[in-house]
């Protein structure tokens, strides 16, 4: 007579396994984590980079534009090699009876503004950045037209976070046109 002896198998997970299994996952998660963290950093400095650095060429071509159509600087009302300066600009007027008329350049509360004679002063800089510098140099060159120089920078006021903390230093040179 042959006995036939059953073997039981086991199906089921040891204590050993679980706690492998389960410490694979939570690797696998907390990478998972991180990785989706440090993504949401980046996104948010480049976003916050992006907004500085728009604000700063938007500013520096309108008042490059400004100056290249004046005729002469307004020294009365300009403040040069100061932080915060102001630019005075005088240009021709095509649209009145006057034969010229100002435009001026200054901080105000945080943003860059600009006004022109006889209207309201507008911002040129949006209110996610503040402008933390703003000087104007006169500087001379060989023809009858100066130059000016423009030193800015512009900082984010979207996030006390690290990555949302970003500042953009700028410097141009633009020539009043020459009659």
């Amino acid at each position: 007579m042959i006995f036939h002896h059953k073997v039981k198998q086991n199906n089921g997970f040891s204590l050993i396994e679980l706690l492998l299994y389960v410490a694979i996952v939570c690797i696998i998660v907390s990478a998972i984590v991180g990785f989706g963290s440090w993504a949401i950093q980046l996104g948010t400095r480049t976003k916050v980079n992006s907004e500085v650095t728009n604000n700063t060429r938007l500013a520096l071509d309108t008042m490059t534009y400004e100056i290249k159509k004046s005729h002469s600087v307004y020294t009365p009302t300009s403040i040069f090699n100061a932080n915060p300066g102001q630019l005075s600009l005088e240009q021709l007027n095509a649209t009145t009876t006057e034969s010229s008329s100002f435009i001026d350049f200054f901080i105000c509360d945080q943003a860059l503004c600009l006004k022109r004679e006889g209207a309201s002063a507008i911002a040129i800089t949006n209110s996610k950045v503040r402008v933390t510098n703003l000087t104007f140099k006169q500087l001379s060159n060989s023809s009858s037209s100066p130059s000016i120089q423009i030193i800015m920078s512009v900082s984010s006021l979207s996030s006390a976070r690290p990555e949302g903390n970003v500042t953009f230093n700028a410097t141009t040179t633009a020539a009043l046109r020459a009659y």
